[in-house]
């Protein structure tokens, strides 16, 4: 066993045998891999070529507002991706059509959030495990980039969202280092006994992640 991962998994009651990075390792471009954050890991529980891990960082890398390092980074990795496998272009931006936002003219397309929830979930249960040690399973994810399409939502439910994201842009998050800011940065709260986080990729796609009372 690597003693660097001697103790149980992050995620369940298994002996650790690996290391799981988080956010995964696929997130952050050679060069800037050094030092990252990793947990004690069952191999269940390290997937760090999991199709989910593959879909979210394509997707986010190429959100309006992440910074160049996530643009290269998409591609760079990304479009390897779909040269190695069509099927995931078309799975990806299947309905991708052009819109414009603040007179820019880009793309929006249908996100399948399920996946990307799947890995944010992964990432946020081994950052808890690494502050505190416990293993909490049930997280509440909060995702300020991504929007309503239209007919999705009332009015009433979208401002109820607006509303929502304003409380957690008042939260006084304490930042926490990370050895790469440009890829991935987090912060915590602590409200009421429950821990909030805060985590940013790319310096532009948001997640917050709450526990419900």
């Amino acid at each position: 066993m690597d003693t660097q991962a001697a103790g149980t998994c992050y995620a369940c009651d298994q002996p650790a045998t690996t290391r799981e990075h988080a956010p995964p390792l696929a997130f952050f471009p050679k060069g800037l891999r050094n030092n990252l954050i990793t947990v004690p890991s069952c191999e269940l529980h390290n997937n760090p070529i999991s199709a989910d891990v593959e879909y979210a960082r394509n997707v986010i890398s190429t959100m309006l507002g992440v910074n160049e390092v996530g643009q290269l980074h998409f591609f760079d990795k990304a479009i390897r991706s779909f040269d190695h496998t069509p099927a995931l272009l078309h799975t990806t931006f299947s309905d991708i059509r052009p819109v414009s936002i603040r007179g820019m003219t880009t793309g929006v397309f249908t996100l399948d959030v399920a996946r990307i929830t799947n890995v944010m979930t992964a990432c946020i249960r081994a950052l808890h495990f690494r502050e505190t040690g416990e293993r909490i399973y049930d997280w509440e994810l909060a995702f300020p980039n991504l929007h309503f399409s239209s007919g999705d939502a009332t009015e009433e439910e979208a401002a109820g969202w607006r509303e929502s994201l304003s409380v957690f842009r008042r939260i006084p998050f304490s930042p926490q280092a990370t050895s790469s800011p440009d890829v991935f940065q987090y912060a915590m709260a602590d409200i009421e006994d429950h821990r909030v986080y805060s985590l940013l990729f790319y310096r532009g796609f948001a997640v917050y992640a709450f526990r419900t009372p």
